[in-house]
């Protein structure tokens, strides 16, 4: 199975994740939404599900439902959307180097591979 991921950001502004397989010459038939489910890390079956029910799956192509029987040779494309986090703030003891600190400023020696607030993927050890 070959796979190609790309995370790409959609034109509302929403992050999607993109996926690309090819099924093996020797590919087995099986529930499109269980190969997927069995090949995608971190992502539920009922979330390839409902892509497929919004034609976000494609099978050569052409949107196909969940129960599709994937075949050898095959090409799929997914595109599903992040899901959304609700990111609680919550101080984190990361040890920074304080170049001036005032009423209404600080400055700091941000150290290279600090990830300033978080996003996905970075939910925790961050600046904010």
């Amino acid at each position: 199975m070959n796979q190609e991921d790309l995370d790409l950001e959609g034109g509302d502004g929403e992050l999607y994740e993109h996926h690309r397989v090819v099924c093996d010459p020797n590919q087995s038939l099986v529930r499109l939404d269980k190969f997927l489910f069995d090949r995608l890390a971190n992502t539920s079956r009922s979330r390839v599900q409902a892509a497929a029910k919004e034609g976000h799956v494609r099978v050569n192509g052409k949107a196909e439902k969940p129960s599709y029987k994937v075949k050898p040779g095959d090409v799929i494309s997914v595109v599903l959307p992040y899901p959304q986090r609700e990111v609680e703030l919550l101080p984190e003891d990361i040890p920074l180097t304080i170049l001036h600190e005032d009423a209404d400023l600080i400055v700091i020696d941000k150290p290279a591979g600090l990830v300033v607030h978080p996003g996905h993927g970075n939910w925790t050890g961050t600046l904010v």
